[in-house]
């Protein structure tokens, strides 16, 4: 049983450590000023309940080193919600013709975001070790247990 708590933890560990690692190298990306060319909520789709699933979807233009670039990423991965309401700010900060910040990966100028990914995932890292000290103290237990 130790032994399965300590993989457990330690999968649900590197899941945070590595989503922490991606929102971290994001640091140092460039930010340049971009200009929202065209702004969207897709309801075509459904999700699992049958739902109409809203995805948000955005297109913006940036100038890095000299050449001019498309960028259509709001977040690194793609903003879908079962509630539109939860679109309004984002479609008040990006109405077409809106000045604002992207941030480019330096290294694939055509990667850009407007919003950063968070690094929160560092702050919930702990709990999964919990599970790992766990396991190792009852492989420990197990093994200098004293018989009486």
């Amino acid at each position: 049983m130790g032994l399965v708590l300590i993989g457990v933890g330690s999968i649900f560990v590197q899941y945070l450590w590595n989503s922490y690692s991606r929102a971290a190298k994001m640091d140092a990306w460039v930010e340049v000023p971009c200009r929202i060319v065209s702004m969207d909520v897709d309801d075509s789709e459904l999700n699992q309940r049958g739902m109409p699933k809203y995805i948000f979807q955005v297109s913006y233009q940036y100038e890095f080193n000299g050449a001019t670039y498309t960028g259509t990423r709001l977040k690194r991965l793609s903003t879908e919600v079962s509630d539109p309401r939860k679109l309004k700010k984002s479609i008040k900060n990006y109405q077409v013709g809106t000045e604002t910040i992207c941030h480019v990966d330096p290294e694939a100028p055509g990667m850009a975001v407007l919003k950063k990914d968070t690094k929160a995932a560092l702050f919930s890292i702990w709990f999964p070790c919990l599970f790992i000290v766990g396991g190792a103290g009852m492989i420990l237990s197990a093994l200098f247990r004293r018989n009486a």
